[in-house]
């Protein structure tokens, strides 16, 4: 028993620290008004709560987990692709990009990026968090993993297409062009196109 309520406080704990710091993002995105880090941040909110969930609670046997070991290894293989796409394109926008003046946020960046994995699609990173969302949805099997995942999944969807909005304002015309060139998340199309 008094394990059971050390793991619900644990996740609400971790869930209120994961809440509290993808807050102030939300609320600097909200203040901002810009609406792709509002998707961007939600998907991680629900990303991480999940995880939470799933390692504290789900794995514990608080709900039911299908446990078909070959989507759970479908989901465990999907963290590769998933893992290179975010941190290779958080290094290039370290190497290539230039900072925001205002904030020093290098994901920010006021150059436009269309070389390396930019060259091949243009939101390498949400379509990164969208798989992992999806390799959760396969690991974990559950009720509570579909729908934190396909929620995060969709707010990652919308923070790539919302982010090509905002980068036709900030970047004009050589934008425009760049997304002509290259898809939006369609790997195999970009790797066709190199």
């Amino acid at each position: 028993m008094a394990l059971e309520l050390y793991r619900y406080l644990l996740v609400i704990g971790l869930c209120t620290i994961i809440w509290f710091v993808n807050g102030r993002w939300l609320l600097h995105a909200a203040r901002e008004r810009i609406v792709s880090e509002i998707y961007m941040h939600t998907g991680l909110g629900l990303f991480f709560t999940l995880l939470t969930l799933e390692l504290a609670l789900g794995l514990a046997g608080a709900w039911p987990q299908y446990g078909l070991w070959w989507l759970e290894v479908i989901g465990l293989l999907l963290y590769i692709p998933a893992g290179v796409l975010v941190f290779s394109s958080m290094l290039e926008l370290q190497r290539k990009g230039r900072p925001d003046a205002e904030t020093g946020d290098f994901t920010a960046t006021t150059a436009l990026i269309d070389t390396g994995l930019y060259g091949i699609i243009r939101e390498p990173m949400t379509l990164g968090m969208a798989i992992w969302s999806v390799a959760l949805i396969l690991v974990f099997q559950s009720l509570i993993a579909v729908l934190l995942g396909a929620l995060a999944f969709c707010c990652f969807g919308m923070a790539a297409r919302t982010e090509d909005e905002y980068n036709i304002r900030k970047f004009g015309d050589a934008y425009r062009e760049y997304s002509r060139r290259v898809p939006l998340w369609n790997l195999f199309k970009g790797l066709r196109n190199v």
